[in-house]
């Protein structure tokens, strides 16, 4: 049903983050499934992205398989996606995403 009403979903998750793996077949009784096409961000924040991997992508290309709580937090997936971008697509993204409330904070960008 959710993929009728909205059939095109990312599901972006950091490398190593062990809740992007939760609920999964075993646990839910083989009654869940995650929603979206997958988007893997590297861990070490290099720009990395793996779109719909599938398991050997997976189990090959990132050295973690989800164990790290802290990978969850949401300063890294910031950190990581921040990473995908270069400067002057970073500086198209805070100038359009959201208006600054104090121009010290944002003076870093110019």
């Amino acid at each position: 049903m959710y993929k009728q009403r909205i059939p095109h979903t990312f599901r972006v998750a950091n490398e190593g983050d062990i809740t992007t793996s939760l609920p999964n077949l075993a646990t839910s009784g083989g009654l869940y499934k995650h929603a979206g096409l997958e988007v893997m961000l590297d861990e070490g924040c290099t720009g990395n992205i793996l779109v719909g991997p599938i398991i050997i992508e997976t189990l090959f290309r990132f050295s973690k398989v989800r164990t790290s709580v802290t990978a969850h937090a949401l300063e890294r997936y910031r950190e990581c996606l921040e990473s995908s971008l270069g400067p002057d697509e970073l500086l198209e993204y805070y100038n359009v995403s959201f208006v600054c409330c104090c121009s010290s904070f944002c003076s870093w960008l110019l």
